[in-house]
């Protein structure tokens, strides 16, 4: 249900990870689509801040590899990597999504995708985009006003919106979103990432009392390498194990409560409204 997420990941120098060989460490130029949980706000360019960033930096790090970040739109990232001209992307989605074109890694993250309103909000529940719709159109009709539903710029799930009929507007930013979201009691809605919208909540003096959260669905992160490359499998297979060890020895945790989250709480988030 939740639309494809892609970052490039843009490996430059001698870039062999189906190789045990020793060396210098190797250039690694990931270019991120400039969203959460990428990205974070508030940090700076060339060590942006964000979940799934720092697991990659440290999968990258314990493979020899100095990551180095800059961005670019999502849909330049994929054409880009399905081209030969990149060597990998990260996606969101489903396991299966994109098969033809990808082999994906195991998953960095699972997140949900939620529907924030101020905890005064006394309509019916918003728990898929249909509903979103439904109320919308149901606020005109009854002379009320209409849903003012926003969202992140360049977030793909803006197209899952219009698409289910939502009338959506795209702001800069979560923190400004989050501020507006409080101010309007209930007539204003943010879609967005759960995991980065309680971090920043939590530290840009939002009270988590003054927000509700209404669960959308749920939706992977994956390292996607393309499938005509060679060596791809063997790629794959060696990230797997590097990012099972940080799962294994706790660093994939200790990212996500330096976030505010964990991975328990995530999972509980993908089926609780």
């Amino acid at each position: 249900m939740i639309a494809r997420l892609i970052v490039l990941v843009s490996l430059i120098g001698f870039l062999c990870l189906d190789t045990g060989r020793a060396g210098a460490l190797d250039l690694v130029n990931v270019v991120l689509a400039p969203l959460p949980p990428f990205v974070i706000e508030g940090g700076i360019l060339g060590a942006p801040p964000g979940i799934v960033t720092e697991i990659l930096t440290e999968a990258y790090r314990r493979d020899d590899k100095l990551p180095k970040y800059a961005y670019m739109p999502a849909a330049r990232a994929g054409h880009t990597v399905r081209n030969g001209r990149a060597m990998a992307t990260v996606i969101s989605g489903e396991p299966g999504d994109q098969a033809d074109s990808f082999i994906l890694s195991n998953s960095l993250l699972r997140t949900s995708v939620s529907a924030f309103v101020a905890s005064g909000y006394a309509g019916p529940p918003l728990d898929s985009f249909k509903a979103i719709a439904e109320r919308q159109v149901a606020g005109q009709k009854s002379g009320e006003g209409r849903l003012r539903v926003i969202s992140i710029h360049g977030d793909p799930v803006m197209s899952e919106l219009r698409n289910a009929g939502v009338e959506v507007e795209e702001v800069p930013g979560i923190k400004s979103a989050l501020a507006l979201v409080v101010r309007a009691e209930g007539r204003v809605v943010l879609e967005t990432f759960t995991s980065a919208a309680m971090y920043l909540a939590q530290n840009s003096g939002v009270p988590a009392s003054l927000l509700h959260a209404f669960t959308i669905g749920y939706s992977d992160f994956f390292l996607a390498i393309a499938r005509t490359r060679p060596g791809a499998a063997e790629m794959t297979d060696r990230f797997n194990r590097v990012l099972e060890s940080l799962r294994l020895d706790g660093t994939v945790e200790a990212i996500l409560v330096r976030y505010g989250v964990t991975q328990a709480f995530l999972d509980q988030r993908a089926i609780q409204n």
